[in-house]
């Protein structure tokens, strides 16, 4: 060491985030090295969104719901094809069709009382009115109206990364921080102590900068176990192991955030819960065109054949096969039009879901309006941050000089010191603020961070 300096160590973190620990000797601008601690991961807002919605279990609904729809369409296909039925059937009555006529040397036959049949019977629909393709699409717009819900559910998962991220990034700035002001007090209280053993300074002096190195020891202990806590809770939403020595930076999204706001947030609908309104709409009509369709006109070709007693011929007494084919339409023209009623009732339902739109709408833009206020304060405040960080600095220069001068006490200068940890701290936190206002206008308005 230079005779008569005195080394200033600091802890600082570079623009990778990772942590460096410099020495500076007196007031000469001379460092003697910057070296990183060890190499730390890394988890940005974005991977933490990103890693959440991965891990969320409801990923595995859209596969989910695609077989499950599937399965619908192969059963409706299947309506088209040839349907075949088996069919039995035995009773006795009590009474049957008999022939009274008296015919010479002839006696007219009696059917059978007990009578019974085995039958197959096989129908081919011809014409279904379109029945079988409108419900098909109907199917598929409800799939798509099912998949678009999951989208939305898990968008408003990244709400809940925001939230947890930045309490954690806070927490870390905090514990940093106050690690710096133990390092610088540490310094302190070293020189002070020699200052006392020769006589320069009084014991109440070391007395004050050791109290106040336990105080700022128990609240970075604080700080780092609830950043603990945060970070517990960021790794069971992104199913990643977060270790303490983690870290995460502030994420820079200025430029994605004037592009946002130079947009038109009343025509933007980036929001995942838009598409699934439309989706709606297009399974409620195609429902309503499906209902028109119960009174068309059905015609079908159908066969039987069987085995009984009697068969066809009723006159006949003994068991023989028989079989039936042709053709075969039914149509209601009058069901009293509860069709018409069905498809107005859908139509209504699809006027609802325009409602809940608009008002899902209006709520984004107030939001907006909201996170407009705060990215406008705290830019401003930002600002003010800067000036008064660099003013508390000189200010405790100055006592720090003062103190080693033995012009002022130790409590004087941990004032001092503690001014520009506090306007640090401030500055830390609104910066957090800015950015965690930042990606909430993002994700209010659906569009992902890079």
């Amino acid at each position: 060491m230079i005779p008569g300096s005195r080394a200033l160590r600091r802890l600082t973190r570079d623009a990778r985030g990772v942590w460096v620990f410099s020495i500076t000797l007196g007031s000469l601008p001379l460092a003697l090295g910057s070296l990183p601690l060890r190499a730390q991961d890394t988890l940005t807002l974005a991977g933490a969104q990103s890693a959440a919605v991965a891990a969320d279990p409801r990923g595995r609904q859209v596969t989910l719901l695609r077989e499950q729809s599937g399965l619908r369409l192969t059963s409706l296909e299947a309506e088209r094809r040839p349907q075949l039925a088996l069919g039995a059937a035995a009773f006795h009555q009590s009474d049957v069709t008999a022939i009274t006529l008296a015919i010479p040397g002839a006696s007219p036959p009696r059917p059978p009382r007990d009578r019974w049949s085995a039958s197959v019977d096989l129908e081919q629909v011809l014409y279904d009115g379109g029945a079988v393709g409108r419900r098909s699409a109907v199917e598929r717009a409800r799939m798509a109206e099912a998949i678009a819900g999951v989208d939305a559910a898990r968008w408003r998962l990244r709400a809940e990364v925001n939230a947890a991220f930045f309490q954690a990034y806070l927490l870390q700035e905090r514990s940093a921080e106050l690690a710096l002001l133990l390092g610088d007090l540490d310094a302190r209280l070293r020189e002070t102590r020699a200052r006392v053993a020769n006589g320069a300074a009084l014991p109440r002096d070391t007395a004050a900068l050791l109290a106040e190195r336990l105080k700022v020891a128990q609240g970075r202990a604080d700080a780092q176990a609830a950043r603990r806590a945060a970070l517990a809770v960021l790794a069971r939403a992104t199913d990643r192991r977060l270790g303490d020595d983690i870290v995460l930076p502030l994420p820079d999204l200025g430029a994605l955030v004037r592009d946002a706001m130079a947009a038109d947030p009343a025509q933007m609908r980036a929001r995942p819960e838009f598409a699934q309104w439309q989706r709606t709409r297009d399974r409620l009509d195609r429902e309503a065109v499906a209902a028109t369709l119960e009174n068309r006109p059905r015609v079908a070709l159908f066969g039987q054949a069987g085995y009984g007693r009697p068969g066809l011929n009723q006159l006949r007494p003994d068991a023989t096969e028989f079989w039936i084919a042709g053709i075969r339409a039914s149509w209601r023209p009058f069901t009293w039009r509860t069709a018409d009623r069905s498809a107005d009732a859908l139509r209504l339902q699809r006027t609802i879901v325009a409602t809940e739109e608009r008002a899902f709408a209006d709520g984004l833009a107030r939001a907006i309006e909201s996170d407009r206020a705060d990215l406008e304060r705290l830019t401003q405040s930002l600002g003010t941050d800067d000036q008064v960080v660099a003013l508390r600095a000189v200010i405790e220069a100055q006592a720090r000089r003062q103190l080693d001068e033995g012009v002022i006490t130790a409590a004087q200068y941990l004032e001092a010191r503690t001014d520009v940890a506090e306007a640090r701290l401030d500055r830390q936190r609104h910066a957090a603020e800015l950015a965690q206002a930042q990606a909430r206008l993002l994700t209010t308005l659906g569009i992902p961070l890079p």
